[in-house]
Parts: C-alpha cells; structure tokens; sequence
C-alpha cells in the first residue's frame, strides 16, 4: 500500500499543508514545526516543474509525505509530475468517472503496473462534480477524494463566497456520499473546524502556511 495511503487510514487526521510558494526553507520549518505532509500547489502558485523535484527531496530528507496538485488533467501534465516522486497527485475539476479511469491509466503507465507507488485523489468543486457524486464515490480508479468549496461556491453562481447554505447542502450531500462508500477524503480545514470534519470523518484538513502565520501571529499583533 502506498505509504501516504496506509498512513491516512491509520491516523485520525492530518494536515497537508501548502506552503504556497517554491521555498525549502519553507519545508524545512514546517518539519521542524511538527509538519507531517507538505501540499505541492502547482495550480494556483508559481512553482513550475523544475521545483518539483528539489521540494520533494527536501521533504523526504525530513521523513515527510508529499501531495502534489497538478495545474489540468492532461495526461502528459501528471506523468511529468508523477515522474518527480511524489507520494501523491491531487487531480483538479474532475467530474465524471471516464477521468478517474483517465487518472488511474496515467498512474498505471507511470508505475508499470505498480498503482501502490502513488495514491491518486480527484478533487470535486463544480455542481456538475457534485451531481455525479454517487459515481465517482463507488469508483475504485481513484484512492481519495479532496472536496473545494471555493470553486464550487463559483460553479454553483456564489463567486467565491463560502456563506450560502446551499453551497454547505452540496457538501453535505458529497461528505455523506463519500462516508457511504467508506473513501478517504478530505476537506480545507483550520483548527476550529477539525472536531466538526475529523468527527463526519475527515482523513486530512488542507490549509496553507499563509492561514497558519496569520493564526501564530494573532498574539503578537495584539500587543503591537
């Protein structure tokens, strides 16, 4: 079983966390921090495929696993990344079950034959992804599945705004599905929100290191 795979059905809950930018040091901090999975964001930072490699030695050096979120589902896109050695591909906009087939084709390619090497998670934020939930949940292309309520919150017409109940029913609506099916999943999350998701049964919160400076730094700006 891939690494990543075995060490999130065993642990209640952990944190993968984008670090925003191409920074070892960056990494280096978190796992001194305590840190256990460090999120390569490749779809909405400016690291680029060149970066890859050096921020997934660095991570390894220090005993931590690695997700990576590709830019689009092409396949030549995550066989170049897959080729990086990370431990995970989060797949963004996925909606039907022909791209969780897509995805496992590319990791089957990539790993002659050897799925464990990597644990694939399709990421559901579109009304269209939502609709089709049932599907995707059965399917055993994919090993995980990361929900992201602020492209759903644009698909379903909120722009962004994260407020409307309607957008929480549709997440609702794919937790529930997710949980039936008994998949590994997981959500954006902040230390207040942990019991709420850990307890629906969340294996991993994502979060940024942006969100976890602005949180440590609250004591020190309130005597500034």
């Amino acid at each position: 079983m891939n690494p990543l795979k075995k060490f999130l059905i065993e642990q209640p809950c952990t944190w993968p966390i984008n670090i925003g930018g191409a920074s070892i040091d960056a990494i280096d901090m978190l796992a001194t921090a305590g840190a256990r999975c460090i999120f390569i964001d490749c779809e909405r930072t400016a690291i680029h495929i060149e970066s890859v490699r050096p921020m997934v030695l660095a991570a390894k050096s220090h005993g931590l696993f690695t997700m990576l979120r590709s830019e689009n589902q092409q396949a030549e896109t995550l066989i170049r990344y897959l080729d990086r050695g990370i431990d995970a591909i989060v797949v963004p906009h996925t909606e039907t079950v022909e791209e969780l087939k897509m995805i496992a084709e590319v990791v089957d390619y990539v790993s002659k034959g050897q799925k464990d090497k990597f644990m694939t998670i399709a990421q559901i934020e579109s009304l269209n992804a939502v609709n089709h939930i049932q599907s995707l949940a059965s399917s055993t292309d994919v090993d995980s599945f990361l929900i992201g309520p602020n492209d759903l919150s644009h698909s379903m017409g909120f722009k962004g705004d994260l407020k409307p109940p309607a957008l929480w029913q549709a997440i609702d609506r794919v937790i529930q599905e997710l949980k039936s099916h008994q998949r590994i999943w997981g959500i954006p999350g902040l230390p207040e929100s942990q019991p709420k998701y850990t307890q629906q049964g969340a294996k991993y919160l994502y979060c940024t290191l942006s969100q976890i400076i602005q949180q440590g730094f609250k004591p020190f700006h309130s005597i500034s």
